[in-house]
């Protein structure tokens, strides 16, 4: 075995990376995608679960977990997003794997879903058990518009996270 034969993935990799950073940022930044009824998008959803349906269970896994430490340094929660987008990254890639179709209507599923067992977690963890205000009310006039904004982003996220695998691609 070579050492050039995973170049590929490796710049592969690097790519990723930049990407999760560029999200990040996109994310937090204030000015870059305006609220749109006190909701913004949560860009490190859709691309956890971009990466984690081109790669393998390990690699999804890894991108889901550093998706979500760079979303916990700006959080709240102290490794809640870490541990959740690790799970939904190698779960997503599961599925994938095993039982799914890789395309744009098996992304949109996967990212509703991912984003719905988010929130509910989220919902469940941060506000029931630390009884910070009426969880009913912020889901409706928080989380679920945040949802809906998420999902816009889902098939841009798709198609650049497919032409990088494409282009990089291994095997």
């Amino acid at each position: 075995m070579h050492y050039d034969d995973n170049k590929p993935k490796y710049i592969r990799y690097g790519i990723y990376v930049i990407l999760i950073g560029l999200a990040f940022l996109l994310q937090c930044s204030s000015v870059a995608f305006p609220e749109i009824f006190g909701a913004s998008p949560w860009l490190l959803l859709p691309v956890c679960v971009s990466i984690a349906m081109h790669e393998r269970e390990i690699p999804a896994a890894i991108f889901g977990g550093f998706c979500g430490v760079l979303w916990d340094t700006v959080s709240a929660t102290e490794g809640f997003n870490a541990i959740i987008l690790m799970l939904l990254g190698a779960v997503c890639s599961i599925l994938i794997s095993h039982l799914m179709q890789n395309n744009i209507v098996t992304s949109l599923v996967l990212n509703a879903g991912s984003v719905i067992i988010y929130e509910v977690l989220y919902v469940i963890v941060n506000l029931v058990v630390a009884g910070a205000g009426n969880p009913f009310r912020q889901i409706f006039t928080f989380y679920l518009p945040s949802a809906v904004y998420t999902m816009i982003f889902v098939p841009i996220f798709y198609y650049v996270i497919n032409k990088i695998f494409t282009r990089y691609k291994t095997e």
